[in-house]
């Protein structure tokens, strides 16, 4: 290990270089092989395998199906994949709405990248656990396609670590090609192999120069990630043994790894690079570590202060931190791809089943980039909607503003609207519900022309819902992504208190409505229904039904949708029905509903009276 004593600052930036470099050197060979790949397709990927990993393969694809681990690894895996399901199930956002002028709404919304590339380095390892971080946010982004890419083992195949991973974290295609070839058939995509909308992964140098290249042609990649490093901060309350291990730990994955200590005044830095020799002596791959630990550096500083920003200006891949107060110097780390605090903190957690992404950027590109997270797999837009108050508080600003900038047009967009005459408001509203069983939108219109365009999963339940929007004269849109797989229940409950909540938030203060709504037979059916849009909720159900389902939904679900519905729209709602065939008797019940609810939201005399001798509603 080379020793540095107290530096002086201006020699940092020469210090914290890494061995490698730029991998300037490798761009011209790396650009050959991408135009290759682009004129060649498939043909060159085979041959490219054979010249550089010396398979002669008969196959890209290969099956996920019957890949196997012993059940230690299985056991291992299990536990991987929940810690880092939940680490990154509690990065998704939720949707904020937030009003930025009265009548002025605005709201950005997360939205998976349709088709994502994964690349797994196989080359001296079979990296299985770059499977797990990188295909388990791509599933909870919502990507849609997942493809992976990753080196052939000698005898043509992936190894089965890889391919089981690959099975659990939901990847949909996986393909035996790595290098800098694999990049460019994801980038562009060949006869097999399709085209991403983004690039995802770790590699050595030719993957990273290769991912450099296709990003400056338009195709996105998450971050600059070539061979892995390790910063370590440390003190004299550091165990030195634990610093050696975690020295090894990643000096071990490839000869070209760096491995950089800082070391406070105090610490046996001989002694330290004694026991690094003693557990290097029992190490496997001892060879590939022994060439990264005859590079690595230890600078010795005077002070934590020092320390900290001398490894700042490294901007390390990984940080281990080994000093007292640990966690207080952690605090004022600013450039790091990921931080492991305190001895009891090996990198190694990190790297497999804490939960954080191992995938991170290196050789200091932490100072500009972080490592990968659900963020790295979604899009998110932005939107907005003004009312014509809002338009009208706002619009004459941006008109000013918009001819500020000479811009003409976007201030006749403006005035066209403000001088278009006042149009009495519109009554909708829009209402979104995420929660862990469903995703529900519901976006009406009190004084449409009774549209509707309802899409549940359920065929008969969407028809109910159109029978509402038709005889109510009032536009409905319902989008519901729910679990159906466990049940109807969820998807039927949840739609009732968005579509309630919708008419409380289309209603308003109620002015000037009906507030009440009365009776429709069907064949041999009839029902009669009861609405009074009151301000509180209740229910009567007066039907009996024998038949367990009516169409694809359970029975008992029809009482449940309108007493959830009178929950969301605070409404009273008194039900009876009878006939002798049950669909008649359901499918009557809800076009009473919708009668007696365009009664109820219709307007009626003043406008500005309201319905209840109470003064609220």
């Amino acid at each position: 290990m080379i020793q540095i004593n107290n530096p002086d600052r201006s020699t940092w930036a020469e210090i914290c270089s890494r061995p490698l470099g730029s991998g300037a050197d490798q761009t011209e060979a790396v650009a050959t092989i991408l135009s290759d790949v682009i004129s060649n397709g498939d043909e060159a990927l085979f041959r490219l395998t054979k010249q550089f990993d010396g398979v002669d393969l008969s196959a890209l694809e290969v099956s996920t199906e019957g890949a196997e681990v012993d059940s230690a690894l299985e056991e291992a895996m299990v536990i991987a994949i929940r810690n880092i399901t939940a680490f990154h199930s509690a990065q998704k956002e939720p949707i904020v709405e937030i009003e930025t002028t009265r009548g002025v709404r605005c709201w950005r919304k997360s939205v998976g990248i349709e088709k994502v590339g994964l690349y797994v380095p196989g080359g001296t390892a079979p990296l299985f656990s770059t499977v797990l971080m990188l295909g388990i946010p791509a599933q909870l982004a919502g990507c849609k396609e997942i493809t992976l890419c990753t080196p052939p083992q000698k005898d043509g195949s992936i190894h089965p670590a890889i391919l089981y991973a690959a099975r659990q974290a939901g990847i949909d295609r996986v393909f035996a090609v790595g290098g800098a070839q694999a990049v460019a058939a994801m980038a562009y995509g060949t006869e097999t192999i399709p085209k991403v909308d983004k690039i995802f992964g770790p590699g050595n140098q030719w993957v990273n120069a290769a991912k450099q290249l296709v990003a400056a042609d338009g195709v996105a990649i998450d971050l600059p990630a070539g061979p892995t490093e390790v910063a370590l901060l440390v003190d004299d309350s550091a165990n030195l043994a634990f610093v050696a291990a975690d020295i090894l730990a990643q000096a071990e994955h490839d000869t070209v790894s760096d491995v950089f200590v800082v070391a406070l005044e105090g610490v046996d830095t001989a002694r330290l690079e004694e026991i690094v020799d003693e557990q290097l002596a029992t190490l496997p791959r001892r060879d590939i570590a022994r060439a990264v630990v005859s590079n690595a550096r230890i600078v010795t500083v005077e002070t934590l202060g020092d320390g900290i920003d001398l490894i700042n200006a490294y901007a390390p891949e990984h940080l281990i931190i080994q000093t007292h107060a640990p966690d207080t110097w952690a605090e004022q780390v600013v450039n790091a791809g990921s931080v492991f605090i305190g001895p009891w903190t090996p990198e190694s957690l990190g790297d497999y089943a804490s939960g954080t992404n191992h995938t991170l950027p290196t050789s200091g590109a932490a100072r500009s980039f972080s490592g990968v997270s659900l963020d790295s797999f979604v899009r998110k837009i932005t939107f907005q909607r003004a009312s014509e108050e809002g338009l009208r508080a706002l619009g004459p600003h941006v008109a000013v503003m918009a001819r500020a900038e000479e811009l003409e047009g976007h201030a006749r967009a403006v005035d066209f609207r403000l001088s278009s005459g006042s149009s009495s408001a519109m009554r909708t509203a829009f209402v979104r519900r995420n929660t862990n069983e469903t995703k529900i939108s519901v976006q009406l219109n009190l004084d449409g022309k009774g549209r509707a365009d309802c899409q549940t999963g359920l065929g008969f339940f969407d028809h109910m819902l159109d029978q509402i929007a038709r005889h109510s004269g009032i536009d409905l849109t319902v989008r519901c992504d729910g679990d159906l797989e466990v049940d109807e229940h969820h998807t039927i409950e949840d739609t009732a208190i968005a579509m309630g909540e919708a008419f409380s938030k289309a209603l308003g203060d109620k002015r000037g409505i009906t507030r009440f709504g009365f009776t429709s037979p069907m064949d041999d059916a009839l029902a009669s229904v009861a609405l009074d849009l009151s301000g509180r909720a209740w229910l009567v159900w007066d039907v009996e039904l024998k038949r367990e389902r009516v169409g694809d939904v359970p029975t008992e679900m029809f009482s449940h949708f309108f007493k959830s519905f009178c929950d969301g729209a605070k409404a009273n709602l008194n039900v009876s029905g009878r006939g002798e065939n049950e669909h008649h008797m359901v499918e009557s019940i809800f076009k009473s509903f919708a009668r007696a609810l365009g009664m109820a939201v219709a307007k009626s005399g003043d406008q500005d009276v309201l319905p209840t001798t109470k003064g609220t509603l």
